[in-house]
């Protein structure tokens, strides 16, 4: 990791933290409808990219876990993640922390994170380290190369964030962790449920109908399975 991703405090203004959280949560919501492994109460749980903890508070809600750890390079956001977690059981920290958890987790989950990532084989590695053998990693993805939107988007999204955004195919996504130690399977992440939407926005979504199509058409969720 570079020294200026060392530095990065928070992923954009407070504001917009709290509105990323906000859209985030339907597709948390339909992420841990997905899940296939129906009781969590023994596993060790790790979430990639965990921005303020939303999602941690999200799964336990739904399935509770053993303990957990976010991590993530924003260290005011994991500060935030922290100070807010009331008594869910886990923890946030930088991503330094992983490289002392060999083995250590039982499901991995990210969501909308790998396209700001530099090396998706480096990530895919780091994950084959930390899972223990048939633990499994759910990788939610809406920005890739096949989705038409993406062009455009990734404008945006360069204007604000502290690190540069990836274009991946979900073929890169899908090579890149069968070439590392895993067995890959992805589908349709559809969320079906009211959408909150600004019309007033206007910085990825010109219209509800591209929010729609954005969480039911290209949505993906691969899950890769550690052998």
């Amino acid at each position: 990791m570079s020294e200026a991703a060392e530095k990065i405090t928070t992923w954009d203004s407070i504001e917009g933290e709290e509105s990323m959280a906000e859209g985030h949560e339907p597709a948390w919501q339909s992420l841990i409808g997905y899940v296939e492994e129906p009781d969590l109460s023994a596993s060790r749980v790790l979430d990639f990219g965990c921005n303020r903890g939303g999602f941690l508070r999200a799964l336990y809600s739904k399935l509770p876990y053993r303990d957990a750890l976010g991590v993530d390079i924003a260290e005011d956001s994991v500060a935030f993640a922290n100070a807010h977690k009331g008594n869910t059981p886990c923890t946030y920290a930088h991503n330094r922390v992983l490289a002392n958890e060999k083995n250590s987790f039982d499901l991995a989950f990210s969501h909308e994170v790998v396209y700001l990532l530099p090396d998706l084989i480096e990530h895919a590695k780091e994950i084959r380290s930390v899972l223990k053998t048939g633990g499994a990693y759910y990788l939610a993805i809406g920005e890739y190369a096949e989705n038409p939107l993406w062009e455009r988007w990734k404008k945006t999204v360069a204007e604000f964030s502290p690190v540069p955004p990836q274009t991946y195919s979900l073929q890169d996504i899908a090579k890149a962790f069968q070439d590392n130690g895993f067995e890959v399977s992805v589908r349709r992440m559809v969320c079906d449920k009211f959408l909150p939407y600004d019309a007033s926005d206007g910085k990825y979504l010109l219209n509800p109908m591209e929010l729609v199509d954005f969480m039911t058409r290209y949505m993906m969720l691969f899950k890769m399975k550690a052998i």
